[in-house]
């Protein structure tokens, strides 16, 4: 069925929804929160990135639609600080459940949007498992970029990372490789932690 332009109309305010939705990290050097489309749109492109220039034997389109729809959840749910509450971090399973059930009723006809979340949240494919993974590591790598400020700004230790990060970024074995040799630099680098960079942190 066409669409009709008031489901247009609809649909372009849900992807301003999405960009509504502010994540618990500045945009490097500047002095505001990073949203979903920003992003998703980053992981899509890194997806793209590392898919050609390491050959990698994975769908590069389907890592970037994976990519793109993999946190439009949070328009219901919201972002979940991995370094947050206890309280937060418990419901997180119950809260998205609900998130992609409000999804399915809302936008029922867009079937490859879904099953694209629904691959996502299962990792049932190499690329879900690729771009569950780069998720969880391209933070780490804006934090480098960043000067480790939000690391200083939330007290967050190197130990801290590694707890919330390893079991989750491990999942796939080429960005589980680029999680090593960041750890790597990480290990030399304690004032990305200790906010020696960044005095005023508190």
């Amino acid at each position: 069925m066409t669409a009709s332009l008031d489901d247009l109309l609809a649909f372009t305010s849900f992807t301003h929804d999405v960009r509504n939705v502010k994540r618990s990290m500045w945009v490097r050097n500047e002095e505001q929160l990073e949203n979903d489309s920003e992003h998703s749109f980053q992981i899509a492109l890194m997806a793209l990135y590392l898919t050609e220039q390491n050959k990698l034997s994975l769908d590069a389109y389907k890592a970037m639609g994976l990519a793109l729809v993999h946190d439009i959840l949070e328009v219901y749910s919201g972002d979940t600080y991995v370094y947050g509450t206890e309280q937060d971090k418990a419901s997180k399973q119950e809260r998205e459940a609900q998130a992609i059930a409000r999804l399915k009723r809302q936008w029922p006809s867009q079937r490859l949007m879904l099953n694209l979340i629904d691959e996502y949240e299962t990792k049932a494919t190499a690329e879900a498992k690729f771009v569950y993974a780069l998720d969880k590591l391209v933070p780490i790598l804006n934090n480098v970029l960043d000067e480790g400020r939000n690391w200083q700004h939330d007290h967050i230790t190197l130990d801290q990372l590694q707890e919330a990060k390893s079991k989750k970024i491990t999942v796939d074995a080429e960005i589980g490789r680029y999680y090593e040799l960041v750890l790597a630099l990480l290990r030399n680098k304690p004032e990305l932690f200790s906010g020696k960079n960044h005095p005023e942190s508190c």
